[in-house]
């Protein structure tokens, strides 16, 4: 899969439950929990 870097900033509460979601779900990255998200919300 090509990857493209992109910068964005997140607001530090959405940070918070990022992170909160990632440990839940044993993903070993924060990027990789934020693409898993952007997957499901997608779905939709």
């Amino acid at each position: 899969m090509e990857r493209i870097s992109k910068l964005i900033k997140f607001p530090a509460e959405l940070v918070l439950e990022i992170e909160k979601y990632q440990k839940e779900n044993y993903i070993s990255s924060f990027s990789g929990a934020v693409y898993e998200l952007i997957r499901k919300g997608l779905q939709r």
